[in-house]
């Protein structure tokens, strides 16, 4: 059990996020909405939230004894509970911009199976996506990195290409392939397959000449040298770039989603914005920013379960 104490000098801080918690419990549940608002809404889903949110901080702070967890605590509730009281006070009075926060998360109950759909729409583009960029990045950025005639010609051709948003090149690619999912993917590609290009050649160029100096004593041809001492060298380095190049990949998807496809979150999102609902808008905004914590949480996670070496 006393791995599960904290600091006594925590438990004030814990005690602030948890009264402010229950404030929020009240003032959802208890306070009067002003009269004029119209949008009303159930607050089950909203005091959902709140609840998860309580009890993911409080497991949180008891493993890790960081007190920056109990700051973003204080920091969340105290904003929500700022959002509730100028809500039902009247301070914010424009139901179409901002919403009241149980409306917000109200969406969830209201829209489920199509929230649900469009995340693992986006999810499939973004894997197919990144999966082609990875492996290909990765080969031909051994392969350039290990022969310097490929090397001179490819390098300066990259280096202009990733100066170009890879949302510019979506106008275009929607014109090419016979779909948006095709195009989709094609956008996140470009996203993803230039990075890892680059971070590859430049990785194979820092490997240690002692190395490769060893491995040709004891003869090893290029097909080995490439795949049997370069590339063992350079995983733990393209691992650690995963994280960094999902979020780019799930940035330009939820773009590329919003100029023509029919499923994904940024669908989503551009859909509602055409209806002015900007409470679908706002549920869409969140549903991204969750996925994609998630995703560099999971790929955090494997990094370090994988290259335990490096740590």
């Amino acid at each position: 059990m006393k791995k599960w104490l904290l600091d006594p000098k925590m438990y004030i801080e814990f005690g602030i996020a948890t009264l402010l918690y229950v404030a929020n419990i009240v003032l959802t549940l208890l306070f009067p909405y002003f009269t004029e608002h119209k949008a009303y809404y159930d607050s089950t889903a909203y005091i959902v939230v709140l609840t998860a949110a309580y009890l993911l901080y409080a497991i949180t702070v008891h493993i890790s004894r960081k007190k920056s967890a109990s700051d973003i605590a204080v920091l969340t509730y105290a904003f929500f509970a700022l959002w509730e009281v100028s809500y039902k006070t009247g301070l914010v009075n424009n139901d179409l911009l901002i919403p009241s926060p149980e409306g917000l998360f109200h969406v969830f109950v209201e829209k489920p199976a199509e929230i649900g759909s469009d995340i693992l729409g986006s999810l499939s583009l973004l894997f197919w996506g990144f999966l082609l960029a990875i492996v290909l990045g990765t080969m031909l950025g051994l392969l350039t990195g290990w022969i310097p005639r490929i090397r001179e010609v490819l390098l300066p051709l990259s280096n202009v290409i990733t100066l170009i948003p890879p949302l510019m090149f979506s106008a275009y690619l929607i014109m090419i392939f016979s779909t948006f999912r095709q195009a989709a993917i094609a956008v996140i590609f470009f996203a993803v397959f230039w990075p890892t290009f680059q971070g590859m050649v430049v990785r194979v160029g820092q490997i240690d000449k002692s190395i490769i100096e060893a491995a040709r004593t004891m003869g090893v041809g290029t097909v080995g040298m490439l795949f049997k001492v370069i590339f063992p060298y350079c995983l733990p380095g393209i691992i650690k770039s995963i994280s960094k190049s999902l979020r780019g990949a799930f940035m330009c998807l939820s773009g590329a989603e919003m100029l023509g496809m029919n499923l994904g979150i940024g669908y989503f999102i551009e859909k509602y914005k055409s209806f002015a609902d900007y409470r679908c808008v706002l549920a869409g905004i969140i549903t991204v920013g969750v996925i994609t914590t998630v995703i560099d949480l999971v790929v955090n996670r494997i990094e370090k379960t994988v290259i335990k070496w490096e740590g």
